[in-house]
């Protein structure tokens, strides 16, 4: 059995390294959403929100939306795909300044949006709701600052919660709770959720 030179294997392993840290699983139209979030009264821009998918779920979505139009139909189908994913990334960039209490009052409201339209159980919602409240605790006085990203990571059987400002690390959590890891994916594709239409409108332009 012929050995590996250990030039090549450092190689390959900063290449995983590489894409374990900031590679999304797919890049290409199908792949990756993007949208900007705004304040709907105001017309702010709060936000750039960016979501990739594995690339089983890549080839569903081009399924489902090549040569397609959108209509609420076909967006559900979307959904209903991205719930089901393998992987999942989400990154929010903030564009503004954001205390805790509006990062919560939002994320509540996704949640509750997910609830209703019986993405996630009751049970799971209050769960869920709690974990959210948890684990960005830490945040209550320095909330969150233009160029902070957070970041989701939805593996099968886990939830990695990240925010980083900059180089810096401010939160890295992981949660085994499958609930919460469907919670999150939910409360991005539910139906009136504020991220729904604008993500799945990009799989069409």
């Amino acid at each position: 059995m012929r050995s590996i030179p250990v030039s090549v294997l450092v190689a390959v392993l900063a290449v995983f390294a590489a894409r374990g840290d900031t590679a999304p699983l797919a890049t290409d139209r199908y792949g990756h959403m993007h949208m900007k979030y705004e304040r709907t009264w105001f017309k702010v821009d709060v936000a750039n929100v960016d979501v990739w998918v594995d690339e089983a779920t890549r080839d569903r979505f081009r399924e489902l939306a090549a040569g397609q139009r959108y209509s609420e139909q076909v967006a559900e189908r979307i959904a209903q795909s991205a719930l089901q994913a393998e992987d999942v990334d989400v990154q929010v960039e903030f564009l503004r300044r954001a205390s805790l209490d509006e990062f919560l009052d939002a994320a509540r409201d996704n949640l509750a949006r997910a609830r209703d339209a019986r993405y996630i159980s009751q049970d799971t919602f209050a769960s869920a709701w709690r974990g959210v409240q948890r684990d960005f605790s830490s945040f209550a006085q320095r909330g969150f600052k233009s160029g902070d990203r957070l970041r989701y990571r939805a593996h099968p059987g886990s939830l990695q919660t990240i925010v980083k400002s900059g180089d810096r690390v401010l939160l890295d959590l992981t949660s085994r709770d499958v609930g919460a890891r469907r919670a999150m994916i939910a409360s991005y594709f539910a139906p009136g959720s504020d991220f729904r239409k604008g993500l799945i409108k990009d799989l069409f332009r």
